[in-house]
């Protein structure tokens, strides 16, 4: 009969609906219910003969921060004063609100730098400038020397990269630094769910450079999310693909669910912190359907004697 997903008869369709506020517990004591829920399954009991399965919707509210507690720091070194954290305020920021934040950061009764740095956006360029007025103390940016590490920095936010100690160049009575790159407020563009049960039991694979990520085996990532909104609404997903399913070839039975999320390849932080908010995930499910054929022997129905024979009389001869 084919795979023929919600019209073969040898398949069971089941659906979950299931939202983190409803968690039996969290997968760990160090995170929140909402944020890595474990749910039980309930009802029929845990579900066995399970042969594929797939993230049908997913509704997120974007409650997280992208400048969070992971990754909200950087340095700066002066030629006179050394060298200070700069740390930026957990939240999330706008063009219009970013500016004046970064300049409080870099001010000297916040960081300790001994000259005054005003941050400005330009909203043709989408790029941030920070400048001093001195221009004989010649200042730099710190965001890390290496590629794992531009998980812990605002780099991408604020429009610079990785690896790279950027200096502030002199013109006529001032200095500035010009990130080189756009700016990215509202963090990466999309998300990933994930599951510690079950998501590496999926065909779901990422690039091999992708080494925060698993490095291209396939882990924990069930589906990928485009970010569809800004801070404060809600990321809506449904699957664009109905009629393709992922193949679950595990043989022991399916009794609970984790799941959380993470921000792109571009977050340190995991599960990400949807800060006391929940998640929901509809969650499709088909389950292969036993048939059981008996067979009977051609003398013998349902137990019943269909034949019987015994002995012979001779006849009397005429």
């Amino acid at each position: 009969m084919g795979d023929n997903f919600g019209l073969n008869d040898n398949y069971e369709y089941y659906e979950f609906s299931l939202d983190s506020l409803d968690a039996d517990d969290a997968f760990n004591s160090q995170n929140l219910t909402t944020d890595w829920p474990v749910f039980t399954v309930a009802g029929k009991g845990p579900l066995t003969d399970v042969v594929a399965l797939k993230v049908l919707e997913v509704q997120i509210p974007f409650s997280w921060y992208v400048f969070n507690s992971k990754n909200n720091t950087f340095t700066i070194t002066e030629t006179t004063g050394g060298t200070h954290t700069i740390t930026i305020p957990i939240g999330n920021y706008t063009s219009s609100t970013l500016p004046a934040i970064l300049t409080t950061a870099l001010s000297p009764a916040v960081a300790g730098t001994t000259q005054t740095i005003t941050c400005t956006y330009n909203t043709s360029t989408n790029n941030l400038t920070f400048t001093s007025a001195v221009n004989t103390n010649v200042f730099s940016f710190n965001f890390g020397t290496q590629v794992a590490s531009e998980n812990f920095s605002p780099r991408l936010f604020i429009g610079f990269n990785y690896g790279s100690i950027t200096s502030s160049q002199v013109t006529g009575p001032v200095q500035a630094i010009t990130s080189p790159y756009s700016v990215l407020l509202s963090g990466p563009n999309y998300l990933y769910l994930n599951s510690q049960k079950i998501g590496s039991d999926l065909d779901l694979y990422l690039p091999k450079e992708a080494t925060n990520l698993g490095g291209g085996l396939a882990g924990p990532q069930m589906c990928k999310i485009p970010v569809n909104c800004n801070a404060g609404g809600t990321v809506i997903y449904q699957d664009s693909s109905p009629m393709m399913w992922f193949k679950y070839d595990q043989l022991q039975s399916l009794n609970g669910f984790d799941f959380y999320l993470t921000l792109g390849n571009l977050s340190a932080q995991s599960p990400l912190q949807l800060n006391g908010l929940g998640f929901s995930i509809k969650l499709g499910i088909l389950r292969e359907v036993k048939i059981n054929i008996d067979r009977v022997l051609p003398t013998a129905q349902n137990g019943r004697v269909t034949r019987r024979e015994g002995p012979k009389r001779a006849r009397p001869a005429y």
